[in-house]
């Protein structure tokens, strides 16, 4: 009886290791691993920095306001963690649950995509005026050739419209000021009945 609860226990134990990862597995992660090793520092510093220059700011207004300052522990322990955490271990499954349960957020994507370009571009500004230059000038040169094609679309589209929507497109500026607002009213009060019915 002994030896068959033995026998149970270790066919248990097999099942719920996990597999030994394959030359594939490895190689894959190996590859992702060189690509986070650059895109993980270039993201790294700019969080550094937010959270050096937040951390000093809460510092300074708890010693004004002689408040506690254990608040600022939990950014920096997350910052000095995100680096580090995004290698990948072959054959290792990590936890998601904090990144499962969060839905993508687009407007989060941006202001971090913005923090990250402005403190790069400080940093190019600080150390080379001429490569500054260079890529302000390509910045702003892409930006308004995208503007360009933006407005000669919406041009395009405006001239294909029926004579009905032309003629709304000449009315003053407080006819089509109306009609916004009343457009957005109609959208915000959808959004909020959707919101209801959740």
């Amino acid at each position: 009886m002994n030896e068959l609860l033995q026998d149970l226990d270790l066919e248990d134990s097999t099942t719920d290791s996990t597999p030994e990862p394959n030359r594939i597995e490895q190689i894959i992660v190996l590859l992702a691993d060189s690509v986070w090793a650059v895109v993980g520092l270039v993201l790294w510093i700019p969080q550094i920095v937010r959270v050096v220059i937040t951390s000093a700011i809460r510092l300074v207004h708890s010693a004004l306001t002689r408040q506690p300052i254990d608040a600022i522990r939990g950014p920096i322990r997350r910052v000095s963690r995100f680096y580090v955490d995004g290698f990948l271990t072959p054959g290792r499954s990590r936890s998601s649950g904090a990144y499962a349960s969060r839905e993508p957020r687009l407007g989060r994507f941006l202001i971090e995509a913005i923090w990250v370009i402005v403190v790069w571009m400080l940093v190019l500004r600080l150390v080379s005026q001429p490569a500054f230059d260079k890529v302000w000038s390509v910045m702003a040169s892409t930006a308004a050739s995208a503007w360009e094609f933006l407005a000669s679309s919406v041009r395009n589209l405006v001239s294909r419209l029926p004579e009905g929507f032309e003629a709304l497109i000449e009315l003053g500026t407080a006819p089509r000021l109306f009609l916004g607002i009343v457009v957005l009213l109609v959208f915000v009060g959808g959004l909020v009945l959707g919101l209801r019915r959740r």
